[in-house]
């Protein structure tokens, strides 16, 4: 009997449904959402569509609360609030419903009766939630200034007021109007709901005929699901899905527009706000429908992951050069220790200026010394997710010094400076945060930046050490500014060195015995090169600036003299008369490669440019002594100087790269000798010496100040000679002996670099 009766009561109900019920595809209820105080009412809008996506204005819905303790609700959509609370209003039409969530703030409870007069229809809000301002509106804005909706969607709209200044002033109360309602609704609470296909217009007017439109486009364009066509998920993990309208800019749909389902609950579940949890392995398509469409996403929800296995060991902690790269990895493992390659990791570097991280390559690039941290965290949410980091220190790679030896003045000077390269050498940028110190800071003493200043003479070691440990050395020589030959003592012709605070005192720059003359230094200051007799005859030497490591370069029966560095100092260039003749020569600071410049006729006193390209020498090739010049390999030679009234003699390159010599003329009756500058590039000669002294040899300080001359004591004895050497600062000042005892002799002076 009961089987029948309930047969018997649904069959009739089916039949009874009204033909409008039955053609209703879609409710909506607008807006989705409201705020309201405890006794204030407000109306909302129910919406009917057919399957065509038109409004059914003659469907009328069935309105219910779900909590009337906290609102109720009239067969008219007005909401009443009761209690602070949330509630969840329904419209429904057959079996299509509507929901819009009403939350209940305290507040007076309004009294019962007629609505007083000059206040708004029950359900109206009167200000649309304009925020707080203060004087008179003299402007009114929509917001948003334009709307975009699909059939059926519905949004609201509010009103802004402002003063003539731009700020927000006192709310205005407004009334709404469209002027296609073909195409868009508006209420008095700015609900606009989009009914046809085209473009409408809403209408805000306010007091004192302020007014306001927004334009309203309603468009038949397809919404998409925000994350694609696809999902991958912890089990257990949570994730929120948004729909949006591509063709208006990607703009989100309103949940409570939309309804969600699942076809495997098991796999995962959606609620009707688009958030999806993760229930177990395995795959499950998810469908959102609304808006007369209907979209899908699938959803794998893979085995759960246990450990991740890492490279390197997670304990580990990683030094990486800087600008150069480690690789980092990890894999998700099931309890049965299988991967499980769907499973997403997440990589992150707490400090992005230390290092950089690709997560497609698992390649991290140190980008600035420094410490930092690297982590993967596993899938799945909880407390406790799976994770693995490492401390990462980004070091030096290695240090390059731009200077390894170097020679410097006692109180002299010198920035050094270093970089940072890789393993190929290749320079990585300016090193920083060096630790710098000195094994000897008696001789030379170092500051924070490198700065190393001569203490004392001698040699010493100066290390930078980068962090992470790796070092580099540079060996600094300290010595006087001038360098000598003298025969203080025994009488020999030997190197000694001063310094023009204390022209009395004379170092020996060698403990050895035998006679060394023609001395000059590398560019750096760091070697020195000189002619010595300790194998019985004139051969080229090349030592440290200390006097230690003498090594020999040249070895032939024909006297060799005059070395200077070439600009590297990797070479020496020389005169030799291993060939009959003096001529110019070139070997390595080893003595191999030896071969001549210049031979086929008289060449002496070479001198190389700053730049290494060009050597000056003296020759006789136009019978009398002129300068030449060639290449660095001997080629282009060419005259410099065609005097046939006078000799010019002993090039010397200055640091600026003009030609300094010695000119020999006559005038009025005697011979004169005297110092000039020249420019290369002009020809032009600048004397910077006088012509009081009779000349014999010269050299030029590095700063161009002092000039050093070798003047023989009396200039009619050709077969003994006595040489001294008188400094002269350049420009004026007369000139100052070098104190030396009667028979002494001093020659060949050199200036540290």
């Amino acid at each position: 009997m009961i089987r029948p009766s309930r047969l018997l009561v649904v069959a009739p109900l089916a039949l009874a449904l009204p033909a409008a019920a039955q053609n209703v595809s879609e409710l909506q209820v607008a807006p989705p959402s409201i705020t309201i105080k405890v006794g204030e009412r407000y109306g909302l809008l129910a919406t009917a569509y057919d399957r065509a996506g038109n409004v059914m204005p003659t469907a009328r819905p069935v309105w219910s609360s779900n909590n009337t303790a906290v609102a109720r609700v009239d067969n008219n959509g007005t909401v009443t609030g009761v209690a602070p609370g949330v509630a969840i209003v329904e419209a429904r039409i057959g079996q299509r419903k509507g929901q819009a969530g009403v939350q209940v703030t305290p507040g007076a409870v309004a009294p019962a009766g007629a609505t007083p007069a000059g206040s708004t229809p029950a359900g109206v809000d009167p200000f649309a939630g304009q925020p707080p301002g203060t004087g008179t509106a003299t402007v009114l804005k929509i917001d948003p200034p334009s709307v975009y909706l699909l059939q059926s969607e519905n949004t609201r709209v509010a009103p802004r007021a402002f003063r003539e200044d731009g700020s927000p002033a006192a709310p205005v109360q407004v009334t709404w109007r469209s002027l296609r309602e073909d195409i868009a609704s508006v209420d008095q609470n700015g609900t606009v709901v989009a009914l046809a296909v085209g473009q409408g217009t809403v209408l805000m007017t306010g007091p004192g005929g302020l007014t306001a439109t927004a334009p309203v486009v309603v468009q038949q364009a397809e919404f998409a699901i925000q994350q694609g066509a696809s999902l991958t998920m912890a089990p257990g993990e949570v994730d929120t899905l948004h729909v949006v309208v591509p063709a208006q800019g990607s703009r989100l749909v309103s949940p409570a527009a939309l309804s969600w389902g699942s076809s495997d609950q098991s796999v995962a579940q959606v609620n009707l706000t688009g958030v999806v949890r993760a229930m177990g392995s395995g795959r499950a398509l998810l469908t959102v429908s609304g808006l007369l469409q209907q979209k899908t996403l699938e959803v794998l929800v893979h085995r759960a992951v246990e450990l991740l296995e890492v490279i390197p060991s997670r304990r580990a902690d990683v030094q990486v050069p800087l600008l150069a790269t480690v690789k980092f990895s990890a894999k998700a493992l099931a309890s049965d220790s299988t991967t499980v390659p769907e499973a997403r990791l997440s990589w992150a570097v707490a400090d992005t200026a230390v290092a950089g991280f690709d997560p497609a390559t698992g390649v991290l690039t140190g980008r600035r010394i420094g410490r930092t941290q690297i982590s993967v965290r596993g899938p799945g949410g909880g407390p406790n997710p799976l994770t693995a980091s490492w401390n990462v220190s980004v070091i030096a790679g290695s240090v390059r010094l731009a200077a390894t030896r170097f020679g410097l003045a006692q109180n002299g000077r010198r920035l050094l400076r270093a970089s940072f390269v890789d393993d190929t050498g290749a320079v990585l940028g300016p090193a920083t945060g060096l630790q710098w110190a000195s094994d000897a800071p008696n001789i030379a003493t170092v500051a924070e930046d490198g700065t190393v200043t001569g203490a004392g003479y001698g040699h010493a070691r100066v290390t930078a050490t980068a962090p992470g440990g790796k070092s580099v050395t540079a060996d600094v020589y300290v010595q006087s500014e001038l360098l000598l030959a003298g025969t203080r003592t025994g009488g020999k012709l030997q190197l000694y060195w001063i310094d023009r605070s204390n022209l009395a005192d004379l170092r020996r720059a060698t403990a050895d015995t035998a006679q060394a003359m023609d001395a000059t230094f590398a560019p750096d200051g760091s070697r020195i090169a000189f002619v010595s007799l300790r194998d019985g005859n004139p051969e080229i030497y090349v030592m440290d600036a200390d006097g230690t490591n003498p090594t020999r370069i040249t070895n032939d029966p024909q006297p060799d003299g005059r070395p200077v560095f070439t600009a590297d100092g990797a070479f020496l260039v020389f005169q030799s008369q291993r060939a009959g003749k003096i001529g110019v020569y070139t070997a390595a600071l080893d003595g191999t490669g030896m071969r001549p410049l210049a031979a086929d006729s008289t060449s002496q006193t070479p001198t190389v440019s700053p730049d290494g390209g060009t050597i000056a020498y003296a020759s006789v090739r136009n019978r009398n002594y002129d300068i030449w010049l060639m290449a660095k390999d001997g080629t282009q030679q060419r005259a410099f100087t065609r005097t046939a009234d006078r000799n010019e003699t002993e090039p010397r390159f200055l640091r600026d790269g003009s030609l300094a010599f010695l000119v020999e003329r006559r005038e009025s009756g005697r011979t004169v000798r005297q110092v000039v500058k020249a420019d290369l590039a002009t020809g032009v000669l600048t004397p910077i010496s006088g012509t009081d002294l009779p000349v014999a040899s010269f050299a030029v300080s590095p700063g161009g100040d002092l000039i050093a001359l070798v003047v023989p004591q009396d200039p009619g004895n050709r077969r003994n000679p006595m040489y001294r050497i008188y400094l002269q600062s350049i420009g004026g000042g007369l000139p100052t002996p070098i104190p030396a005892g009667p028979t002494e002799q001093m020659q060949a002076p050199a200036f540290l670099p």
